[in-house]
This record gives structure tokens, sequence and C-alpha cells, in this order.
């Protein structure tokens, strides 16, 4: 997968601006698990150690193979509004979108982030990813203290988003590889 999209995007937008440690949109990790964390600083999604602030627990029992793609704010330009990340192996594909909730405003930011997971799978399935090659999922992702392993968003919603892309919609702060 990260052939095609280079091909198709290329690398980091962002180079002149961006605190990333490692200057590109495509990292693989093989770590039993690892922390993405979200600073809502206009800077990318980040790996982070366990003990920093972070909003995604990632599983990888097995040190499979994790393709981890930073989008928003590094792989597409500024006025683009794409989910955070893309998270894939050979079997699983994971559109992550990190959202800051505040009182009374989570209905809202669900509302955008479902907007900008749809416009990363279209814009992915424009490219030829075929999310029906994976077990698919789209994951909006709220700041929270405990685990919260992803489960189906609204009942609504999440009939659309499968009929219409053939992934899951989905929230939680936990992905299991």
């Amino acid at each position: 997968m990260e052939a095609l999209l280079k091909s198709c995007y290329g690398d980091c937008k962002h180079l002149a601006i961006s605190n990333c440690s490692l200057k590109s949109s495509y990292h693989t990790l093989t770590t039993p698990k690892f922390y993405v964390y979200y600073a809502d600083d206009n800077q990318p999604v980040q790996i982070v150690e366990e003990n920093e602030d972070h909003q995604l627990v990632v599983s990888n029992p097995a040190c499979a193979e994790v393709g981890f793609i930073k989008t928003d704010k590094c792989l597409f330009a500024d006025n683009v509004q794409k989910c955070d990340c893309v998270l894939y192996s050979t079997t699983k594909l994971f559109f992550v979108e990190i959202k800051w909730s505040s009182a009374g405003g989570r209905n809202a930011k669900r509302i955008k982030a479902v907007e900008q997971l749809a416009a990363t799978i279209e814009s992915f399935q424009e490219s030829g990813v075929d999310c029906k090659d994976y077990e698919a999922g789209a994951i909006i992702c709220f700041k929270r203290k405990d685990v919260y392993p992803t489960r189906a968003s609204s009942n609504s919603q999440k009939a659309i988003f499968l009929e219409k892309y053939g992934v899951r919609l989905e929230e939680g702060n936990v992905i299991e590889f």
C-alpha cells in the first residue's frame, strides 16, 4: 500500500514547519504495542512512549508489520481536511480521527470526524486502495483516561458508512492487529 500511496500523494507536504523527528508520512512498526498522540497544534500525529500523553493505543501482540501513515498535516496539504492517520497490516486497515472532547461539543466533533474519515477513504479509494481487501474500520478517537475498545458508532451512521465504503464506523481508543 505504501508504494501505491507514495506514487499518488508523494510524501510529507509540511517538512518546513514539521517538528517530527522522522520526516516522512510513512512508518512501519513491529512493536507489540505503541501509542499515538495528537496535540492539535498544527502538527501531525506522532508515535510516543507509553508514559507520555496519548489518545490511541495500538496493540500488536504478534509483532506484525503495521504501517503508520500520518495523513492530516503531513501527507495532505493544509487546505484538505482528512483523518489524522491510517494504520494497516496485510489484513487490517484503520482510518483514525482523533478529537479533543469538550463539554457539550462531542456531537459536533463526531460529525466533523465522520466527514474527515469519509474524505480520506474516498481519496484512498480514488487512488486504488480497495477497503474491501481488508478488515477495515474508521475509528473516531476521543481522549479518555480509561480503556475504550473500539465499538460501533451510532447505528444509522454505521450502516450508511458500511454500505457506502465497506468500512465499519467505530469509536474507541484501542486498536488491535
